[in-house]
């Protein structure tokens, strides 16, 4: 896998936090040819095999492409873009600078992160290119008492205008990062769910069912040294999973292993909650592709069962905790219940080259 942040590709360009601009500030004030001149080089040196299968992740999160969603601090992009109308025009009406520095910047954001999308795919074709955070949901009303976890009105739309966006990734990066307001209030599953299931209804929107869909995870509570507990394990990498997800990326500050005692708690939380927890939901994931897919396929949960993950029944499997740094060890088989219980609740999300409600045949 390999990360690009803003300073390491190309010339991106945005604003500090002073309010200073760094290269051009604006998209549409920048030099993209020059920006791909370096990205060119930026690529083959962070990424020097021609043959690279990996992730490939951008990860640019000072301005967003829709104009509509540069709110609080990101409002900068708006205001430039405004004043740069303006200079140009003086004696334009206010919703004529509005809508020519809307269309500019909109216009300026799709060619600078479609142009980076496809350089990456020329030059290593097998990568799974896409941005870190899109789509996003938005769905940070956690303090309403009617949570539901779903986009707010408005956001899907301003997602489909993206679809350039979508159609160009060779994989879609959502965060479900937990935010720490969500600790003990048993939301932490409508928000990932619908994060999740965003970026699927994106996929499906461009007619790329087969896009991969990898969301960014953490062990920790977003911006805290608080470990997930099993049940948000559940709610943030077990809903990923069983929406049929490709995987999951696990991100960690480095704010979090900045001392020996805290490498150690994470080394504790692996071996005794993490590891246990992933072994038995990458088995279950596996072991239903293998029972009803064909192994061509991945299980995603049926619309009529919100709650099903996939998770090993605990009366057909044990896993074996080891000491002295040994893996650990899954013992069981799926019984004819088990895989009866799967078909009611899962069906298959066929990989690319099968088809058919089994993944048994060959073809697109």
């Amino acid at each position: 896998m390999t990360i690009f942040y803003s300073y390491q590709l190309g010339t991106y360009p945005y604003y500090t936090s002073a309010g200073e601009p760094v290269f051009g500030g604006l998209p549409q004030n920048a030099s993209l040819d020059t920006h791909l001149a370096r990205s060119f080089q930026d690529i083959l040196v962070a990424i020097p095999e021609s043959d690279f299968s990996g992730l490939a992740v951008i990860d640019w999160e000072a301005w967003r492409p829709r104009w509509a969603f540069n709110w609080d601090t990101k409002d900068i992009y708006r205001q430039r873009s405004r004043a740069l109308v303006r200079g140009q025009h003086p004696d334009w009406p206010a919703p004529r600078v509005e809508a020519t520095a809307r269309d500019q910047f909109q216009e300026a954001a799709k060619a600078w992160m479609a142009g980076t999308l496809k350089l990456g795919e020329a030059l290593r074709p097998r990568g799974l290119w896409g941005f870190y955070g899109f789509p996003d949901c938005y769905n940070y009303d956690f303090l309403s008492p009617n949570y539901t976890g779903q986009c707010p009105p408005g956001i899907g739309a301003q997602n489909d205008q993206l679809g350039w966006l979508w159609g160009q990734s060779h994989a879609l990066y959502p965060s479900i990062y937990m935010p720490a307001e969500l600790e003990g209030t048993g939301k932490g599953q409508m928000y990932v769910r619908h994060r999740v299931g965003e970026a699927f209804r994106m996929a499906m929107s461009v007619g790329e069912p087969n896009l991969p869909v990898l969301p960014y995870a953490q062990i920790f509570y977003d911006k805290t040294n608080s470990f997930l507990p099993l049940d948000e394990l559940e709610h943030s990498l077990g809903e990923s999973a069983a929406q049929g997800a490709a995987g999951v990326v696990l991100w960690m500050s480095w704010e979090n292993t900045k001392t020996k005692e805290s490498c150690q708690a994470i080394k504790e939380y692996v071996d005794t909650t993490l590891g246990p927890f992933i072994l038995n939901m990458t088995s279950g994931a596996l072991l239903c592709s293998q029972a009803l897919c064909s192994g061509h396929g991945r299980c995603a949960r049926r619309p009529n069962h919100p709650e099903a993950l996939l998770i090993l029944n605990p009366a057909s499997f044990s896993i074996q905790l080891t000491r002295g740094g040994r893996p650990l060890t899954l013992q069981g088989a799926l019984s004819l219940e088990d895989q009866m219980q799967m078909a009611v609740e899962f069906q298959c999300r066929c990989y690319r080259g099968w088809k058919g409600a089994r993944c048994e045949q060959q073809g697109m």
